[in-house]
């Protein structure tokens, strides 16, 4: 780094059309093996690390991975790694030289805008591998969302100064640091970052990382070295990324994907209580809540195979962003959603009893009805004969009263009948 530029890291959480399909076992053999096999026809994706042969193999290794797979373009940026996870959100890391003339507000703006351009710029290609990626899934794994046209959406924008112990005996260090550390969530970290009490300041938006250890550099260092190759071979070796940094990116995506799925239980209360027909949101709301407790699931299920100073580090972050206040949150939602679900299927078994009940009275009514007609036809057809039977000695009493009752009398008897029938049923109804 020159005097007269501050090496910056921009981490940009985005939307990406890449999602893996709900309740998917991502720690299953079968679904590793298969997402190795088809990263291995994508030259420009590559996995996170190495897998290991057993979890908890070692105890400064994560043992589990949460990230799908990193996007790289050396062709066109080397300064640009996309980490791509679940749920449709991904991770750029950036690695930027930006002009500093003793102005943090300048040096902020100019990192964002730097890094927004340049990811316009590659989004489309970054799609594109997706698209390639998905089409070639013949077990049905992953799913491409149908918003994969839309433009670019980055959540925000987060700066990371990348300084060297040697360089925090400068002045105007040491002022750019107790400025771009003024606003965040522990200003105070600025004065024991400079007095070597601690080597980073990871709270709110403006980070600062002291000896960073960069990733590409260890690879070429370990290609340089191959004479000290069997000494890196164990499972430490393969932890390439600085802790502090991947806890950063832990963080970013944990927080985006919470709040993305807020916004869709949002969305989709919204469209239940305003929507003409509840029942074509329906499945919207279900989705959504699905995803959001997956997600929550997925964050408590990859904290116990991080590495302790790793989990501290993730933890101590999320704490700094109120992430328990995010997922509270999230709960009332999912609460709503399955209310509103509740409500819905309610009604419609509401809906049947009433139209069952309807059937049931409606036949029984017409039953009442036809008795009555047919009490008549069968008295006068009846009395027309001298008895019943050859067993009767005289006709039926019964039936002769009826036969005599004038036609319209008899059909108002039985509309009558059937109407009263009807005000009883509707007065227990209305009692229940």
């Amino acid at each position: 780094m020159s005097n007269s530029t501050i090496t910056i890291r921009t981490l940009l959480p985005i939307h990406v059309p890449l999602s893996v399909n709900p309740g998917i076992n991502r720690r299953a053999s079968e679904f590793d093996e298969s997402l190795r096999s088809q990263l291995t026809r994508h030259p420009d994706l590559s996995l996170p690390k190495p897998k290991q042969a057993q979890e908890y193999e070692s105890t400064n290794v994560d043992s589990w991975e949460s990230r799908l797979c990193i996007w790289q373009r050396p062709d066109l940026n080397p300064d640009l790694k996309v980490h791509v996870f679940t749920n449709s959100i991904a991770v750029a890391e950036l690695r930027l030289n930006v002009p500093y003339n003793n102005d943090h507000e300048a040096l902020e703006k100019d990192c964002q805008r730097l890094s927004k351009e340049l990811m316009d710029e590659l989004y489309p290609e970054l799609v594109l591998a997706i698209e390639r990626f998905v089409a070639q899934d013949d077990e049905g794994l992953f799913m491409l969302l149908p918003d994969w046209q839309q433009d670019l959406k980055v959540f925000w924008i987060s700066r990371t100064i990348m300084l060297e112990q040697e360089q925090l005996q400068e002045q105007r260090i040491k002022d750019l640091l107790s400025n771009w550390l003024s606003h965040t969530h522990r200003p105070q970290d600025a004065a024991d970052i400079i007095a070597a009490k601690k080597d980073h300041s990871l709270t709110w938006l403006n980070y600062v990382l002291v000896d960073y250890l960069d990733p590409s550099d260890i690879v070429q260092d370990d290609e340089e070295g191959k004479e000290n190759e069997a000494d890196n071979s164990g499972p430490a070796a393969k932890q390439k990324e600085d802790p502090r940094l991947d806890a950063m990116i832990l963080a970013q995506y944990y927080y985006t994907a919470q709040e993305y799925c807020n916004q869709r239980l949002s969305a989709s209360i919204d469209s239940a209580y305003n929507h003409d027909s509840i029942e074509d949101v329906q499945e919207q709301l279900s989705d959504s809540r699905l995803i959001s407790r997956l997600h929550q699931v997925d964050y408590y299920e990859h904290l116990k195979f991080l590495t302790r100073p790793k989990r501290l580090l993730l933890e101590g972050i999320l704490d700094c962003w109120d992430y328990s206040a995010l997922q509270d949150n999230s709960q009332r939602m999912i609460d709503i959603c399955s209310s509103r679900i509740e409500e819905v299927e309610s009604r419609k078994r509401e809906r049947a009893s009433r139209l069952t009940d309807f059937l049931l009275v409606a036949l029984s009514f017409f039953a009442v009805f036809e008795l009555s007609l047919y009490l008549m036809e069968l008295s006068r057809e009846m009395m027309s004969r001298p008895a019943l039977s050859y067993t009767d000695e005289n006709s039926s009493l019964f039936l002769e009263v009826i036969a005599n009752v004038d036609t319209d009398v008899m059909f108002g008897t039985g509309f009558a009948l059937t109407l009263l029938l009807v005000l009883i049923y509707q007065f227990i109804k209305s009692r229940e």
